[in-house]
């Protein structure tokens, strides 16, 4: 937020310095002698007042009732004024609050009080430019310099052309202050020279002697201002404050000019584009003054009608439609409420006989300060047809959802009865199960027993064996049967894993859908680096896997395009990437699409499929102690990832084993 102040002055140097030093760090600064002071009444709009020495007491003493005295600030005179100090004493005291600001404060000094008093933090100045001082003299050039980095002001010094050349290498500059005269070159030839690498910087030289600069030449160059040695800190701040308040205006103008451009050519583009759209969208539009005289209509109304807009001029919409669907639109006109909307059914009157049945939406709009409507014609005819067609239908309908709720009544006795079995099965089974189990038991305790009384008799002994021998077999014969119709419901299978070239097994399972991909027209590109990569997998359950995966690539993209077989290996692990060019997999289901009966919703229409060929997939590199996931590529398509190790662990693969 700017902050706005008032300086009242009295014709004071230190006034000017201030007002500088504030509009430097961003403010609005009004300075004014105080003989003006009367004619400003709202006070309230100036976060600080300022009060130069020399006002008299009397000039401000209804401000000290109106503003608080924290909001006032007081520029003391020098030292040695006697007379001076003596009315400013008086000011002080009327308003003893005020802040103090005395001559023999630097500019860094004054500016820091002043922030500190706005409460404006480092990030509310305005930017402020980058200089480069030039001059020989080193003393000079210390003293300039200080008075800018008073001021905040990111200031470089040099004292020749080459160490002012080398000093501004990959560094911003705004503003060049140079002495003319600097042994064998000028500060004209600097500021040439970096006009090349700076073209927007800016320039003030200061010379002894007016003469000495040619007016025409520096102008002609691009200096802003020739300054006469010697320099005090007010006019050096005074002169670098007004050449960038210009250089920010200017800034600010070609922005403005540039955003100005910018919203004319997106106005241009949006009403070509709404031109477009008006003129050739499907709906039939038509604008109409209150008493149906038509204003303009788009093509598609054009083609409603069956007229040119030529004979549509001149014409009124009533004219085209039945007599009770204009009677309704009049009586909606001069009813409309404050949404200043409406819609209706109405029915155009057609030239060969008949009607054409339309819903027409109306909203009144403001056509060049006229009240005016415009109006969305839908015709409905198809709308009107599918209503017929439904009322006769219904009666049809009635009978299939009666003969439906027939086949429903019979699908859940079919159910039920279904259930009723499994039951039975169950039943069945644990009987079977229970009988071997307890011929065991009884035939081992049997045998314990005789162990116990000392009966060693062979002929028992290899009895009791014999029966538990063929009950465990009929119990193994069971379990197998049960493990089987486990296989086949949670999709596990036998798994021999052997030393493999991974290669050949790819080749063979791009061999087997080649058949597709020529129907297609899709290549298939299989790319490897050597050296051979050879893994401990199970052919088959690889060859499968990979199968599915091609599958699925060729059956969702299109017809022409091209898919990769990347297959590499890395820090003991195969790595195959299947990339095709298709339709991509939602974010969101990357990792459901490997869970059963799940398809993508990108896919899961018109392709085919029963959501299972993943999910084996999972369970097959799950086999393999690897992993599979899915991603989408930057340009399209989605690539499979598939990565197992080359070398199974013992442990894991005995588990498996066990499991299949």
């Amino acid at each position: 937020m700017i902050r706005k102040i008032l300086i009242v002055d009295s014709s004071s140097v230190i006034a000017m310095r201030v007002k500088v030093l504030l509009e430097l760090i961003g403010c609005e600064v009004e300075l004014i002698h105080f003989s003006m002071l009367k004619m400003y009444t709202n006070m309230s709009c100036y976060d600080l007042i300022v009060i130069a020495h020399g006002v008299p007491v009397t000039a401000i003493a209804y401000l000290v009732e109106k503003v608080p005295q924290e909001r006032f600030m007081l520029l003391a005179p020098k030292a040695e004024s006697g007379q001076q100090l003596t009315t400013f004493s008086e000011l002080n005291h009327v308003v003893p609050n005020a802040t103090v600001v005395y001559p023999f404060f630097s500019n860094k000094e004054i500016t820091s009080l002043l922030e500190s008093l706005l409460e404006i933090g480092s990030n509310h100045i305005l930017q402020l430019p980058t200089i480069l001082l030039v001059d020989h003299i080193p003393e000079r050039l210390e003293n300039m310099k200080n008075s800018l980095v008073g001021a905040h002001i990111k200031t470089y010094t040099a004292t020749n052309f080459e160490e002012a050349l080398e000093v501004v290498t990959n560094r911003d500059l705004d503003i060049l202050i140079s002495d003319f005269s600097l042994g064998d070159t000028t500060g004209l030839e600097i500021f040439s020279k970096l006009k090349v690498e700076y073209p927007r910087c800016r320039c003030l030289l200061f010379t002894s002697r007016s003469d000495q600069v040619s007016m025409i030449e520096a102008i002609r160059q691009g200096v802003e201002d020739v300054l006469i040695k010697p320099l005090n800190d007010n006019i050096l701040l005074q002169s670098v404050h007004k050449l960038w308040q210009t250089e920010l205006l200017q800034r600010h103008n070609t922005e403005l000019v540039e955003r100005l451009q910018d919203t004319v050519d997106a106005l241009i583009e949006k009403d070509s584009l709404l031109q477009v759209i008006y003129k050739n969208t499907p709906d039939a539009i038509m604008l109409f003054e209150r008493d149906g005289n038509v204003i303009e209509a788009n093509n598609s109304c054009l083609k409603l009608f069956n007229l040119t807009f030529n004979k549509l001029e001149n014409k009124s919409v009533f004219n085209f439609l039945d007599s009770d669907s204009s009677a309704i639109i009049k009586d909606k006109i001069s009813t409309l409420n404050s949404n200043r909307q409406f819609s209706c059914d109405l029915y155009l009157s057609k030239t060969a006989g008949g009607y054409i049945p339309l819903v027409g939406s109306f909203n009144e709009i403001d056509h060049h300060g006229e009240i005016a409507l415009a109006v969305i014609f839908k015709n409905v005819t198809h709308l009107k047809q599918k209503e017929e067609l439904l009322l006769e239908a219904k009666d049809i309908l009635e009978e299939q959802v009666r003969a439906r709720t027939s086949q429903l009544e019979h699908a859940k006795n079919v159910a039920e009865a279904a259930n009723l079995s499994k039951s039975e099965f169950l039943a069945n089974m644990s009987h079977e199960l229970r009988t071997p189990m307890h011929s065991i038991l009884s035939f081992a305790r049997f045998g314990l027993d005789k162990l116990e009384a000392g009966d060693l008799a062979k002929e028992k002994l290899l009895k009791y064996l014999s029966r538990i021998e063929s009950s465990g077999e009929r119990l193994l014969s069971l379990l197998n049967n049960l493990l089987d119709l486990s296989k086949l419901d949670v999709g596990k299978f036998p798994f021999n894993p052997r030393s493999n070239n991974l290669a050949n097994i790819i080749k063979m399972s791009i061999d087997d859908v080649a058949g597709t991909a020529m129907e297609k027209e899709i290549e298939i590109v299989f790319v490897t680096q050597p050296p051979a990569v050879v893994a401990q997998c199970d052919e088959e359950q690889i060859n499968q896997l990979l199968r599915n995966v091609l599958g699925n690539a060729l059956k969702f993209s299109d017809r022409k395009s091209k898919i990769t077989v990347n297959l590499e290996s890395d820090n003991g692990f195969a790595i195959i990437e299947v990339v095709d060019d298709g339709v991509g997999i939602p974010e969101d289901e990357l990792e459901h699409i490997f869970t059963k009966f799940v398809q993508s919703s990108k896919t899961n229409s018109g392709a085919g499929g029963t959501g299972l060929g993943l999910a084996l997939c999972r369970e097959f590199v799950s086999l393999h102690q690897g992993d599979i996931r899915a991603i989408n590529n930057e340009n399209g398509g989605a690539t499979i990832c598939i990565q197992f190790p080359l070398e199974i662990k013992q442990d894991e693969h005995s588990e498996n084993e066990e499991l299949a």
